[in-house]
C-alpha cells in the first residue's frame, strides 16, 4: 500500500520555498518605492498648483499662503487618518487602494481645473481679500481628496513594516527619509523638466500615472499573495 509521503510538518520543496520568500520580499520592495513616489507626488501637486493658480490669481504671497497651508493642512489630516486606518485595517490593498484613489484624483485635475478656477476667481473678485479667499476655495477644491490620500501613505506604510517595537522607530525614520528622499525629487524634476517641458497638464497626468501604476501593481500583488504586514 503507498502511503502519502507529504506531512503538513514536512519541509517546503524548493520552489515553494523560492516562492514564499520572493512574494514578501517583492512587496517589501513596492512599498518603499510607493513611498518614495508618493512624496514626489505631493510635492508635484503642489507646484503644478502653483502654475495653475498663477494664471488666475497671480503669484501673490496670498496664493503661496493659501497654497501651502492648504497642502500642509492635508497631509496633517492624511497622517491622522492613515495612522487611525493603519491600527484598524494593516492591510497592503487598504494602502494601494488609497493611492489608486489618489492617481485617479489626480488625473481628473487638468479636466477640471478651469471651471474650478473660473468660478473661484468671479465669486470672489469683488472681496477686498479674493485673491486669497479664491485661490484657498480653489485648493480646496481641487487638491484635498488627492493630497489627503497621499498623506496616509507614511503611517500605512509603517504600521506595515513594524514587525517588533524595538524596531519601530527605526523603521519609521527610514520611511519617512524615504518620502522625504521623494519629495525632493518631487521639487526638482517639475520645476527643472516637467513643467517646463510638457507644461502643468501633462505633469498631473505623468505623476497620477506613476501612482496609479504602482497602485495597480501593489493590489495585484497582495491579492496573489495576502499578507496581514509586508515584511
Amino acid at each position: 500500500m503507498t502511503i502519502s509521503t507529504r506531512q503538513p510538518h514536512d519541509a517546503a520543496t524548493p520552489e515553494e520555498s523560492l516562492s514564499a520568500s520572493f512574494a514578501p520580499n517583492w512587496q517589501s520592495w513596492l512599498l518603499i518605492l510607493m513611498v518614495f513616489v508618493a512624496g514626489a507626488a505631493s510635492l508635484a501637486i503642489e507646484f503644478g498648483a502653483s502654475r495653475l493658480l498663477a494664471a488666475d490669481f497671480g503669484d501673490s504671497l496670498f496664493v503661496w499662503a493659501s497654497l501651502i497651508g492648504l497642502i500642509l493642512l492635508y497631509l496633517t489630516i492624511g497622517y491622522y487618518v492613515g495612522g487611525l486606518a493603519a491600527d484598524r485595517f494593516p492591510r497592503p490593498a487598504l494602502l494601494y487602494a488609497l493611492t489608486l484613489a489618489a492617481a485617479l484624483l489626480i488625473a481628473l485635475v487638468p479636466l477640471i481645473a478651469r471651471p474650478v478656477l473660473n468660478w473661484s476667481l468671479f465669486t470672489f473678485a469683488a472681496l477686498p481679500l479674493g485673491v486669497f479667499y479664491g485661490s484657498l476655495i480653489a485648493v480646496l477644491a481641487l487638491f484635498a481628496l488627492p493630497t489627503i490620500l497621499l498623506g496616509c501613505v507614511s503611517p500605512l506604510a509603517i504600521r506595515l513594516r513594524v514587525k517588533q517595537v524595538g524596531t519601530a522607530g527605526r523603521t519609521a525614520g527610514y520611511l519617512y527619509a524615504i518620502s522625504t528622499l521623494g519629495s525632493i525629487a518631487g521639487t526638482f524634476i517639475p520645476v527643472l523638466w516637467l513643467l517646463p517641458t510638457i507644461g502643468t497638464n501633462l505633469t498631473f497626468l505623468v505623476f497620477a500615472l506613476l501612482v496609479g501604476v504602482l497602485s495597480l501593481v501593489g493590489l495585484i500583488s497582495s491579492i496573489l499573495h495576502p499578507s496581514r504586514e509586508t515584511s
